[in-house]
This record gives structure tokens, sequence and C-alpha cells, in this order.
């Protein structure tokens, strides 16, 4: 051996790092190659599944993609949408995933990661969580004890998103709520307490008492109206008078003042109806519409368009609008509102979309043609402006009644005797809780 190891130390440098892999060269083996292509595999295997449309979402690649999701920023809105993991999520949970198999997982890997320190990732686990949550009491705890030690509001919204519809039968959820509507954050509060204003909270003691003190006192004037917009959600009708006192009042700042104008009309109908129509909520409608002197803010045009849902006759097969027809058919009266719908789009004080809305509805709810050739006669000369806008949209719902003489009757419900179909399309529900107020007529309305 002695002599081997000075033959090599006689050999030439070249020869030496000639032989590095042989005998002198065995006691330093590379491991560079292998570590990389380990490292490399994961990023492998999304990119094939991604890459595959017809891949099946495994537990696994579902597990790595929402792990992905740490690159991803977190604000109140929630997930940055433009983030590549997001991305490369929805289009993994768009995957034609049975959904017994799609449930199993999301519920799995909700609670996993439900409590993971990054807030995107957290946040997407009560998402998962909302899609597969059932009566397990487990999955329940669970989500409360995450919420009670959340510290990012979206993240702390999406985890109430998930359990508030429980709220009437599972005391702990209630009191989470009832905590978390003194939240500091406004996207908190307006979550939490908007489960006490839909039908899962009619009638649960102590929920309404707190979103009438919310409606004095929160710091925040959105919050506020978020709140009057949805107010007689669960049918309470001490959310009259706090209507009356906002509608009434000449100081009430606009945006409250346009979400409780959107409340009390929905308290009586809309779409959908509610289950227990107001007639103090149609009065209270009704003195708004009739006010004098009107103005470009008052009444609001934001609201007029869902008054085309008071309809007078239904399709037999619309259980919904016979229900409706009958809650208020001693007190509601089609000509008022059509009425008062008419002294508007001839005012010109009236702001000209509340003008142009009032016209389309009058349309919906079957007012004679004869009516809108008088109003065309009085916008005859208008040119520009505003009044050119209510012009045009008398021009429009002219030519459209025009077409539709001696075509049969639409599917739609009828009007008033004598009066032509509606053709306007229908709608669906508004948006659930912790959703954006309810929308605003169309763009283009009177363009």
């Amino acid at each position: 051996m002695r002599s081997f190891r000075l033959t090599c130390r006689a050999v030439p440098f070249v020869i030496v790092a000639a032989l590095s892999i042989g005998a002198c060269g065995k006691k330093q083996p590379q491991q560079a190659k292998p570590a990389t292509s380990a490292s490399a595999a994961p990023v492998d295997e999304l990119k094939a599944f991604l890459d595959d449309d017809k891949a099946a979402l495994t537990e696994g690649v579902y597990r790595k993609l929402l792990l992905a999701l740490e690159k991803c920023k977190v604000d109140e809105r929630g997930i940055d949408p433009k983030c590549e993991a997001s991305k490369n999520l929805r289009k993994a949970r768009n995957r034609k995933t049975p959904v017994k198999e799609k449930q199993a997982m999301d519920g799995k890997l909700g609670k996993e990661l439900i409590s993971h320190a990054h807030p995107a990732v957290r946040l997407q686990a009560a998402k998962l969580l909302q899609s597969a949550y059932g009566a397990s009491k487990e999955t329940q705890d669970i989500i409360i004890k995450a919420a009670k030690a959340e510290k990012e509001p979206s993240v702390l919204a999406a985890m109430i998103r998930t359990i508030g519809s429980r709220h009437k039968d599972q005391p702990d959820i209630k009191e989470l709520l009832l905590a978390m509507s003194d939240h500091s954050s406004d996207v908190v509060r307006r979550e939490s307490m908007s489960w006490f204003l839909t039908n899962f909270g009619e009638g649960v003691e102590g929920t309404f008492e707190k979103v009438l003190e919310k409606m004095e006192n929160d710091p925040s004037e959105d919050v506020r109206a978020y709140l009057c917009g949805r107010l007689y959600g669960s049918a309470d009708e001490r959310a009259l008078p706090v209507f009356e006192k906002y509608l009434l009042a000449d100081n009430t700042p606009t945006k409250l003042y346009n979400a409780c104008w959107n409340g009390v009309i929905n308290s009586w109908t809309g779409f959908p109806k509610p289950k227990k129509p107001s007639q103090k909520g149609y009065e209270l409608t009704m003195k708004v519409l009739e006010k004098k002197p009107r103005t470009k803010d008052r009444p609001p045009w934001s609201g007029i368009s869902t008054l085309r849902s008071a309809k007078g006759e239904y399709r037999e097969n619309d259980k919904f609008g016979a229900e409706w027809l009958e809650a208020v058919k001693g007190w509601y009266k089609t000509d008022r509102l059509l009425k008062a719908l008419h002294a508007i789009a001839i005012d010109g004080d009236a702001n000209w979309m509340a003008r142009t809305a009032a016209l389309r509805v009058m349309q919906e709810l079957g007012e004679k043609k004869a009516a809108f050739v008088t109003l065309q006669k009085k916008y005859a000369d208008a040119k520009a402006g505003d009044d050119f806008h209510v012009k045009r949209q008398l021009d429009d719902i002219l030519r459209k009644l025009d077409s539709d003489k001696g075509r049969p009757a639409g599917s739609g419900s009828a009007g008033p005797a004598g009066g032509p179909r509606p053709r306007g399309k229908r709608m669906g529900p508004p948006p659930g809780p912790g959703a954006p107020p309810p929308p605003a007529p169309p763009a283009g309305d009177g363009e």
C-alpha cells in the first residue's frame, strides 16, 4: 500500500487528474445532479397536471396547488386574482372531478390547512370548507377556533361566511358573529351582521338588536349603508322605522339614503320577492316617489328598476308570483304606482336616469301605449341634454310596442287588463351575504 501511495505522488499532475475517477478519486463522489433532479420533481408534476386537461385532480396535486398560494398577496378583497398560483388553482378546480370525491378532498385539505402560516392558504382553506361543509360539529369547532385566532380581515370574513348560516341553531356561532360585529375591520363587521339579515337570522334573539345599534353608531357609513340595504332580509318589521328615519330626513348622506331606498323597496317586492311583503314598506315607497319637489338625487334612480317586479298578473305555474299577489292584494295598487312613475317621467327636476327607469318600469307593468304617446309629445322638441335621453327612451319603447303588435303573447307575466305583456329580461335573486349592494340599472339606460 505504501508503494502505491508513492506511485500516486510520483505521477505527473495531469495523470492524477485523469485518474481522479479511479482509486484516488473514489473518496469524493458527486451529489449535485441527483439533488437538482429531486427538487425539480414536484414542479414537473404540477406542470404535467396543468398541461393535461384530462389529468385527474388527485389529493397530492391539490395540496401542492393550495400550498403554492404562499406566493400570493391577500387584501380585504381576498387573494390577488392575478397571482399565477391562484390562476392555476382555479383551472384545477374546474376539472371534471366527481362531486363526492371533490367534496371529500375539500373537507380534508380545508381542515388540514385552515391554520397554515400564510393567509392566502388559510383563506382558500376556509373556502374549501364552505364547499364541503356539512353537519359535522368537528368541522364547525375547527373553524370557530381558527376564527378566534385569525388576524387577517379577509380570512376571518371567509371563515364567518362558511359557518354564518348556522348561527340560529348554534349558540357558539351566534356568539362569534355578535363578537365580530364589533371588529375593527369593516369587512368583518359587514360579513358578521349580514347573516342576521337573512332568512337564516329570522327570529334569532339579540341579533337584529345588534344591527339596529350599528345602524345608529357604526363608524363606517359604508357599513351602515350595507345594513340598510338589507335591513328587511329577516322580515323584521322594526326595519320600517329605520327606513322612515333616513328616507324622510333632508340631511341623510346620499350613499345611506340610496341604500335605504333599495332596502324599503325590497321590503315589499323585488328579486326574489320577500316572504312577508310589508304594507308599510309599500306606503313609504310611494311616499318617496310622490314627494315634491324632486331633485337629481331624490328619488334615487338606482332602485326604481326593481319596481318592475310588482306585476299585477303572473303565469299560472308561477307559484311565488301567485303567493305574492295574494299577500299584497289588499293594499298594493298598480294604478297608483303607474301614476307616480308617470309623474316622475315628466318632471324635469328629476334625474334623467330616474325618468328613463320609470318609463321602462311602466312598460313592464303593462302601461298602455297611449300613455307613452302622450309623453313622447312632451319631449318632441328635445334635441340634446337630459330631456333628449328621455326622448330616446320613449322612442325605443314605442318602437318595441309597435313591433310587438300582432305577435303571440310572451311567456312573461301580463300587466293590467288591456295593456301589452311586458317583455323585459327576467332577473335572478340578489347576491348573498357579504356581497355588494344591489346593482343599479344597466349603464346604457336612457342613452
